[in-house]
């Protein structure tokens, strides 16, 4: 008798649950409004600068892919991207001399540094310049071309390509192009793609 009775009750209790969960003005009334009250109380608030930082720039179609319904015959009605010829040589030559240049174990286990031969060579072959126009002595190379790249090197050492792959997207190359004044173009722009001025910045 006594089991029958608790066995009703865990079912209510279950029942009960399911409902609420089930039913959305419920479950919106009930809990989701009390989770996310607490924690607005709990978390900081977003400041000018990351509500900047996150409303900045636009989505390409994989922006499709968070709306629950995406259009798959945009997609692939893209262009397939491909390399210049000038592209296509950089990486047969310059990208694989590079990557003959380094030991990845060398580079990260022993002297946690590239060797001052990759270094130069990197800088000399203007790797450190690929999003900077050739007027200022970069590569102007297309973003396919600096994703092909940066994937090519880390399959030798992940090192090189990162410190690759830092100037040409976290370096302040793209900011000078976009809202540098043309004084600060000419001065700054040649010397970051000859790797005069090396980017670089810390994390904590």
């Amino acid at each position: 008798m006594i089991a029958t009775i608790i066995l009703t009750l865990i079912g209510v209790i279950v029942v009960g649950i399911a409902v609420l969960v089930n039913v959305r003005p419920w479950r919106q009334a009930l809990i989701s409004r009390r989770v996310f009250a607490t924690y607005r109380r709990i978390l900081p608030k977003m400041s000018d600068t990351e509500r900047e930082a996150l409303e900045a720039g636009t989505v390409w179609w994989d922006g499709e892919l968070f709306c629950g319904n995406p259009d798959w015959n945009k997609l692939l009605a893209y262009p397939v991207p491909k390399l210049s010829a000038e592209e296509q040589s950089f990486m047969d030559k310059e990208v694989k001399q590079a990557c003959a240049l380094v030991d990845d174990w060398k580079v990260t286990s022993e002297a946690y540094d590239l060797s001052p031969e990759a270094w130069r060579y990197i800088k000399d072959k203007g790797f450190l310049g690929m999003i900077i126009p050739k007027r200022y002595g970069g590569l102007e190379f297309s973003a396919y071309a600096h994703s092909q790249i940066v994937t090519r090197l880390s399959t030798r050492c992940s090192a090189l390509s990162v410190s690759v792959m830092v100037p040409n997207s976290l370096g302040p190359a793209e900011l000078l192009l976009h809202y540098g004044t043309e004084a600060q173009k000419d001065h700054y722009l040649p010397r970051l793609a000859r790797g005069i001025e090396v980017p670089a910045f810390a994390l904590t």
